[in-house]
């Protein structure tokens, strides 16, 4: 049997505070986001590769630990989305400094997105 309608938004706001409990949490573990940027993207991607070019700057005062992903995806949707090749590298770019990649990776089928997200490495 569905619950009441009545119950549902204590359900809604349970969840919201569960989510602020949460990121309170990764800001006092000392978890945040990198300070860094990708700029100046350009790619391509075939039937069995992707190639990409971009640039990835630091902008915060402190050296930064990095995680560069460069993820192909294939789906048109979000809902069908799935990731077909991945290319990974960690650095650490100095405060200040940008750095250029030229980067090539192997697909398992066409992909049509192509994505540069940055995580941190520490």
């Amino acid at each position: 049997m569905p619950e009441p309608v009545r119950n549902q938004p204590r359900r809604v706001r349970s969840r919201a505070v569960a989510a602020l409990v949460v990121a309170a949490l990764a800001v006092s573990c000392g978890q945040r986001e990198p300070r860094a940027t990708v700029s100046r993207l350009n790619w391509a991607c075939g039937a069995q590769r992707c190639t990409a070019s971009f640039r990835v700057a630091a902008e915060g005062s402190d050296d930064e630990a990095l995680l560069v992903l460069v993820r192909a995806y294939a789906g048109n949707s979000v809902a069908s989305r799935e990731i077909v090749g991945e290319y990974r590298q960690r650095l650490v770019l100095p405060a200040g400094k940008s750095k250029a990649f030229d980067v090539s990776l192997e697909t398992r089928r066409p992909a049509t997105r192509l994505r540069v997200i940055l995580e941190r490495a520490d």
